[in-house]
């Protein structure tokens, strides 16, 4: 089948909008402000973790069948599920989500009505995002047909004015390990934890639209992927640009909303603070409406129905709700050592899915995934000892950044390949985990018994 470029427009920009996150636009103009004349760097660090890890992490789930739980099932089914559902968990209610009510605050509510409270602005928005949840229509359409471009205007004038005026020239900063501290920035935005329920999302998309031979949804995959990677990388890139402008004007120990808020109204002025703090604050909305749905779904389909979509939903926005209250810069603190630990399992599951047809013997991705896992796990032990004014495993997480490729945030790598080529001699010659043919064996049967499942389910409710 002739693939179409309208399709293909219509899914990259839809797959941009899902992965640009209103919330995520506070990440580069701080990026700025701390690497100063040093911004592209920074940059570089920043874009490498965030396009280019959630887009090929859905290609990637794209090539293994679409669902959430392909990306890890050459590890186990449960496994696999598990990392699915800590991955929908961080997204979700307990980091993502509750920091769009957070940023809605802080970007909006505050600079126009600092009087009101946190909590009243939670209320509201929470409250808001629930009843869209349970009682979808066509408002989140009608406001994402026009949010998306709206903010983005806003967005491409600053830099226009950015570029044509800076406000002063970029500083000179020695900042060390800014390529590791930009990269792991990239983590808060969550955004590769959730491509492989992005990538099932863009395939549902492309088999309504009538493709449906698994390598013409994979091509259109990577060519949707292509179109989102360049929006993302256009925007992360000239905003990290936008935040160098301002490096002289704030400081790193500054909050990435103030000095979000801060860049644009010594650019745009007060309007343009306003208007981008009113865009921010519906894509904010969406976004939490849409992730809220999405976990409803997720823990609904999982569990066979035992766990409906209203309790998940209802739950997942007390949750939230709870946590939004500690404000964004809480809510960062507090994520910083629980995405330590296993953004590097979910890259090493991307990374070495790429060669998935090339690898023979599952032990290979286990030992992979365990060599990433216990260096990630030390290292986010650590991190939470020192946010307790500790030093908890301090000299062994020492000894792990200066490992080789440290100094850019993939110490684990090289330990992680060493266990994968152990783990692959343990599956030559111990028969140990079993090989790719036996994984797909098992998905092919649990694909027909899903198939019988819903055509009985249909039967009886007809």
């Amino acid at each position: 089948m002739e693939i179409k470029r309208k399709d293909i427009l219509i899914c990259g920009f839809a797959l941009f909008a899902i992965f640009f996150g209103a919330g995520n636009i506070i990440f580069p103009p701080y990026l700025g402000v701390v690497a100063g004349d040093r911004w592209f760097t920074a940059a570089i660090g920043f874009l490498l973790s965030d396009p280019v890890l959630p887009i090929v992490g859905v290609i990637v789930t794209a090539r293994l069948g679409g669902r959430a739980i392909d990306l890890g099932k050459r590890v186990g089914w449960k496994f696999s599920a598990v990392v699915a559902a800590i991955s929908i968990l961080i997204i979700g209610p307990f980091f993502a989500v509750p920091r769009t009510g957070a940023t809605t605050h802080e970007l909006f509510i505050m600079p126009n009505l600092p009087s009101v409270p946190s909590f009243v602005t939670s209320i509201v928005f929470f409250g808001l995002t629930l009843y869209l949840v349970l009682n979808p229509g066509k408002v989140l359409d009608y406001i994402g047909r026009f949010l998306t471009p709206a903010l983005l205007i806003i967005l491409a004038i600053i830099v226009v004015v950015a570029i044509a005026n800076p406000p002063a020239a970029p500083v000179a900063t020695d900042a060390t390990n800014l390529f590791r501290d930009s990269f792991k920035e990239g983590y808060q935005t969550m955004d590769a934890l959730g491509a492989s329920l992005m990538s099932g999302i863009v395939l549902t998309d492309l088999i309504r639209r009538g493709y449906h031979d698994r390598d013409t949804q994979v091509k259109a995959s990577i060519m949707s992927g292509v179109i989102a990677f360049i929006c993302l990388a256009l925007v992360y890139g000239s905003m990290t640009y936008v935040g160098s402008t301002v490096s002289s004007m704030f400081t790193p120990d500054m909050d990435r909303t103030e000095i979000l808020l801060g860049t644009v109204n010594a650019i745009l002025g007060g309007p343009g603070q306003f208007a981008l703090g009113l865009a921010v604050a519906l894509a904010c909305l969406t976004t939490s409406v849409g992730l809220t749905s999405t976990c409803g779904n997720f823990f609904n389909d999982v569990t066979n129905g035992k766990l409906s979509y209203r309790q998940v939903v209802v739950t997942a926005t007390i949750i939230a709700f709870a946590l939004s209250l500690i404000g964004v810069e809480g809510i960062i603190n507090i994520a910083v050592p629980v995405l330590t630990a296993v953004f590097p399992i979910v890259i090493c599951l991307i990374l070495f899915s790429i060669f998935d047809e090339k690898i023979k013997y599952n032990a290979v991705f286990t030992g992979g995934v365990i060599g990433a896992g216990v260096i990630s796990l030390i290292e986010a032990i650590n991190l939470f000892s020192q946010m307790q004014n500790g030093n908890l495993l301090g000299g062994i997480a020492e000894k792990i950044y200066a490992l080789p490729l440290g100094n850019i945030a993939f110490e684990w790598l090289i330990p992680s390949l060493i266990c994968a080529v152990i783990g692959g001699l343990l599956g030559k010659f111990a028969n140990i985990g079993g090989t790719r043919e036996d994984v797909y064996r098992e998905q092919a049967i649990r694909e027909k018994e899903r198939e019988k499942e819903r055509e009985k389910a249909l039967q009886e409710n007809a």
